[in-house]
């Protein structure tokens, strides 16, 4: 299973293009990021990025779980704007 923390990263390696800018942007150590991505990878069993010295690309597999991830956040985030608004936490 994979969670939201590793959504997340894969959204802003793919934004940024790169492991190592993502890292920072994340303000996260780069191996730990690198971690993330692997376990995901290995959860989804595939490939997400074709990784090269100027950074990362998306594979195939990678581009279909970018919709789905960012609709699993975006999901994510009114269920919780919902549920604040009904406790009056919002």
């Amino acid at each position: 299973m994979f969670d939201l923390r590793q959504l997340r990263t894969f959204l802003e390696i793919a934004g940024c293009g790169s492991f190592s800018r993502a890292a920072d942007r994340l303000r996260i150590a780069q191996p730990a990021l690198t971690r993330q991505m692997q376990m995901l990878e290995a959860t989804l069993d595939t490939r997400l990025f074709d990784r090269h010295s100027r950074g990362v690309d998306l594979t195939e597999d990678g581009n279909a779980f970018l919709a789905r991830a960012q609709a699993i956040l975006r999901e994510t985030e009114r269920t919780l704007e919902e549920f604040r608004a009904r406790s009056g936490t919002v």
